[in-house]
């Protein structure tokens, strides 16, 4: 895109990997192994094998959640009395 042209130009489509069962293994050599590909457009996605379940990642018999209120409306009035104290001038 040349500067002041009104014309958008979208950015070039990221590379995707689809890693076999054997490449998926390994994670971290895989990454290596795609690492100058993905570096030339700095970033990649990176599609698991079709039917890889991610593990479930919390223990449900041990896992314990504290509701709480979260008044907005008090966070606002604490917000613009710290901006307040930064904004003053000694």
């Amino acid at each position: 895109m040349e500067p002041g042209s009104d014309d958008f130009l979208p950015p070039p489509e990221c590379p995707v990997f689809e890693p076999t069962w054997t490449e998926f293994r390994d994670p971290l050599g895989y990454i290596a192994k795609i690492r100058p590909i993905a570096e030339k457009s700095g970033i990649c996605k990176i599609r698991p094998p079709a039917d890889w379940q991610p593990p479930f990642a919390v223990e449900v018999d041990n896992f314990r959640f504290t509701p709480r209120i979260q008044r907005l409306n008090e966070l606002e009035v604490k917000w613009k009395v710290r901006q307040d104290k930064h904004l003053r001038i000694e």
